[in-house]
């Protein structure tokens, strides 16, 4: 495996496409098919996905998130043939099936990993492994709605508390925004 330009023996999956998978995707996406840009693109591309999957595991929803909009540039530009598709499709559906918290009880206090940060649709391919858990989050995102209409985070910046005091307010924003999102693309609402 490359890593950072070096060879490595082992099989631990390193975050070193976050997010260069999604920038990856994004050139191939968008730059002039011609183009030495494009080709660079396709390289690291090509590269992102071998290194996945390779890897025994991956335990960051953050890289994960890259590879699935790397995937989702790849169908758009219709150039799935850069890479193994297929095998990168079922990977990512592992991937985001073993991401996901089962235990729902630590849901509401934790910064855990839903459904809802994978995919907002029951279209999305990784809904039908998630199902249980996707419709869960459902009643989940209902029954934990603030009387202002927000959601709580669940998580904070301890070491800048002035900054995390406007900022949550931001991020209870963006909250509202992917809840009700979820929600619709889950005929919720």
């Amino acid at each position: 495996m490359l890593r950072g330009g070096i060879a490595t023996g082992d099989s631990t999956f390193h975050d070193d496409y976050n997010p260069t998978a999604c920038l990856a995707g994004f050139i191939v996406r968008f730059a002039d098919k011609g183009s030495q840009l494009f080709q660079l693109g396709s390289l690291i591309a090509r590269d992102a996905v071998v290194q996945l999957l390779k890897a025994e595991s991956i335990h960051d929803m953050h890289t994960t998130l890259c590879y699935i909009r790397l995937m989702q540039y790849l169908e758009e530009a219709d150039a799935t043939s850069l890479v193994d598709y297929p095998a990168f499709k079922r990977k990512l559906m592992d991937v985001v099936r073993q991401l996901i918290t089962q235990d729902t009880s630590i849901w509401e206090e934790s910064y855990i990993c839903r459904p809802s940060q994978f995919f907002q649709t029951n279209d999305s391919i990784f809904y039908d492994d998630n199902r249980m858990l996707a419709d869960y989050e459902c009643s989940f995102i209902i029954k934990t709605q603030r009387n202002d209409g927000s959601w709580e985070i669940p998580w904070c910046w301890s070491d800048y508390p002035e900054q995390w005091a406007i900022s949550k307010n931001w991020w209870k924003s963006n909250g509202i925004i992917q809840n009700l999102l979820y929600l619709r693309g889950l005929g919720k609402l």
